[in-house]
């Protein structure tokens, strides 16, 4: 009995022996799956209730409708458009849409176009067709693809662009057809003085209406005459110290005015009455600004003497007393006047009274002033170089000014803001349209080089750009 107890002991010794031993790779056992263990977890704590989140909904909203668009017609299949600059902190691109009717709704509808930058404000649109009327809607768009699809289209009707003669004495070197003011540009022309005339040519220079002075006026056409054309399509022009004429477009005198104390510059009024400047020569008894209505009757008049007839203008005396070159009358039914030699412009009511003067120190022998639209006064100042300078007349300072002209002799007369923003500027031997920041777009050259004296007696005086769109 004790022997079998011992054998037994002996057994289990060798068993557990065996069972410690760590088996080598070769007689490890592939590996088999067996039940998991039951894991047993603490009681669960109760949880903390995480914030509450509001969902953020995707931006729907789109841009604020574009404002300020205007379409023109840009000759030869083409049309310009201008429009304000967007407004919105998340905007991606411009579209433009084109339509052969009126867009009241842009939905389903393709751009034809997209523009990227912001701060392109303009757009040529091309490859149209002649005598088609156009309807054209630019939309901003947001980085989430947002437009408003409600528009307001602008028309425009592109046609060929007015054909006319070359005249070898001028030449336009610049004219970037996207960036203009389309139209014809009326001007007068004394720059021979055997054959001074009133011309209109087209945006490539050449003439396609000219109206020749007949010989017994052609010595009032020096230094500078005024033309407009009047909403009748006739022609009101300004001889200096020889009178206000209106024609029509076959030559043919319908109206005038005579008068050795007219200057250079003459408005027809919407009441029909002619305003022009009374300042050539003039003296402290002599009314500045005369008014006159079709009979010839002075409606109204206004003398400088009643406000400056005093220290330090009394003894003025520089080719008359003011030198008033120019008038114009006010929306408001007041008068702005620019009295040469003072070096300021004056507004007054309709009594006669001074309101207020504009530029004093920074003026200097100014000419054609105008008000625009901003209420700012653009005119052209007579520093060397010449410049167009706009005004603020609020603080009494530039807000902006042109960059001169490539000759730095030019005398320079007349600058007028174009529609899409864009300045004419008239000089004696050239005239450019230009941008706000002072790019050259057009330009009109005399072929001719004059001494800074006898500039001032030849060549260009004033001009105008007519709209094909009127």
């Amino acid at each position: 009995m004790k022997r079998g107890c011992i054998a037994l002991l002996v057994m289990v010794l060798i068993l557990s022996a065996c069972a410690q031993r760590v088996p080598t790779e070769e007689e490890t056992p592939p590996s088999v799956p067996t039940s998991a263990p039951e894991v047993i977890t603490a009681p669960a704590q109760p949880a903390t209730p995480a914030p509450e989140l509001t969902p953020t909904p995707s931006d729907t909203t789109a841009p604020s409708a574009i404002t300020g668009l205007m379409a023109v017609n840009a000759y030869d299949g083409k049309v310009n458009l201008w429009w304000d600059k967007s407004g919105a902190e998340d905007f991606d691109h411009y579209n433009i849409y084109v339509s052969e009717s009126e867009m009241g709704d842009v939905a389903g509808t393709s751009p034809i176009y997209q523009i990227k930058n912001i701060s392109t404000t303009n757009y040529q649109a091309t490859g149209l067709e002649d005598g088609t009327e156009y309807y054209f809607a630019v939309m901003a768009v947001d980085k989430n693809g947002n437009e408003e699809r409600r528009v307001t289209s602008r028309s425009a009707t592109p046609t060929p662009m007015p054909r006319g003669t070359e005249d070898p004495d001028f030449q336009v070197d610049v004219y970037q057809s996207d960036m203009v003011w389309a139209g014809t540009t009326l001007l007068p022309d004394n720059h021979n003085l055997e054959r001074p005339r009133i011309m209109e040519i087209n945006m490539l220079g050449e003439v396609v209406w000219e109206y020749i002075l007949p010989e017994n006026l052609k010595q009032y056409t020096n230094p500078g005459f005024d033309v407009e054309l009047l909403s009748n399509n006739n022609i009101l022009f300004v001889l200096p110290r020889k009178g206000v004429y209106e024609i029509d477009r076959n030559g043919k005198v319908v109206w005038s005015y005579l008068t050795d104390k007219i200057s250079h510059d003459a408005d027809r009024l919407p009441n029909g009455n002619t305003i022009f400047a009374f300042g050539a020569y003039d003296k402290k008894d002599d009314a500045q600004v005369i008014e006159v209505n079709q009979e010839g009757e002075v409606t109204w008049s206004w003398y400088a003497r009643g406000y400056f007839d005093k220290p330090p203008y009394k003894d003025i005396d520089d080719e008359g007393w003011t030198h008033t070159n120019a008038v114009t009358r006010l929306p408001n039914g007041n008068t702005l006047i620019s009295p040469r030699n003072f070096d300021f412009v004056v507004e007054v009511n309709p009594g006669g009274s001074v309101v207020r003067t504009i530029g004093e120190g920074i003026l200097d022998s100014q000419h054609d002033p105008e008000v625009l639209v901003n209420g700012n006064i653009l005119l052209m100042n007579q520093t060397r170089p010449h410049r167009a300078i706009e005004i603020d007349p609020k603080t009494g300072s530039i807000v902006w000014q042109s960059q001169g002209f490539a000759r730095e002799t030019v005398p320079v007369r007349d600058a007028n803001r174009l529609p899409n923003g864009n300045t004419l500027i008239t000089g004696s031997t050239e005239i450019v349209e230009v941008t706000l920041e002072g790019k050259i777009v057009w330009r009109l050259v005399l072929n001719v080089v004059y001494e800074i004296k006898e500039a001032a007696r030849h060549g260009f005086y004033k001009a105008e750009r007519i709209s094909p769109q009127r």
